[in-house]
């Protein structure tokens, strides 16, 4: 055979093998099957009931996502609320925890000032002068004056670094709300319920009241009327 008539041969057998389908050239036991329309919609149909269902699942997921974020933000909500009360409550509760100690503080207070001023007063007797024991008792009634009045500065500070101060009640108008009449004097020279002597000094906690101040109140005698001095008079007559 020349090489003319095998040219010829190859060329009819490209022809042959580029007319032919794809699934000619399949290897063997594969399916070559066409699919028809049938089948097509069968196979969206069923693509589709797959989709609704996983579109069903994930709106269920949803709403128990939105159902635990309410949740949570409910107790976050629930839980600022108790921090602020509490935050509120805080300086309400350490007033109270602090207030009988502060009280006991102020009576402290009130005897070393009292006790000072005993000691400040205190004058040796004629038998100890006698006896020479007049420059011992100084020394020794020196020494006590020094140290109570250091004890007396020292708790003055620490009540003054807690705002408390002292009430100024003499000499001013009887305040119900500050102040407690314990003892009423008559005086002509004093006005009407003004407040001639501090029997026990009131205190003020940052402006609040920590303690009654207990006072003696001055009432003004009434005047005397022409018929009061008339019926004095008679029964003076009588008598």
């Amino acid at each position: 055979m020349n090489t003319q008539a095998k040219e010829q041969l190859l060329e009819r057998f490209r022809a042959y093998l580029d007319e032919l389908p794809d699934t000619a050239l399949a290897e063997p036991g594969e399916e070559t099957r066409q699919t028809d329309l049938y089948s097509l919609f069968g196979e969206l149909v069923a693509l589709k009931n797959e989709v609704r269902l996983e579109s069903r699942q994930v709106k269920a997921a949803f709403d128990e996502f939105r159902t635990v974020f309410e949740t949570l933000q409910a107790s976050q909500t629930q839980l600022g609320d108790e921090l602020d009360r509490a935050r509120a409550a805080l300086p309400e509760q350490r007033r109270a925890a602090l207030k009988p100690v502060l009280l006991e503080l102020v009576e402290l207070h009130d005897r070393l000032k009292a006790g000072l001023r005993i000691l400040r007063n205190y004058r040796p007797t004629a038998l100890s002068r006698l006896f020479g024991l007049g420059r011992r008792e100084r020394a020794l009634l020196q020494a006590l004056v020094q140290g109570q009045d250091i004890s007396l500065r020292r708790l003055e500070q620490l009540l003054n670094s807690q705002e408390v101060v002292a009430l100024p009640a003499l000499g001013q108008p009887l305040d119900p709300h500050t102040m407690r009449a314990a003892e009423v004097e008559q005086r002509g020279d004093v006005g009407n319920g003004i407040v001639t002597e501090e029997l026990r000094q009131g205190y003020l906690w940052q402006g609040k009241l920590l303690r009654l101040a207990e006072v003696k109140v001055n009432r003004r005698p009434e005047p005397v009327t022409a018929t009061q001095t008339l019926e004095t008079d008679e029964r003076r007559t009588e008598t």
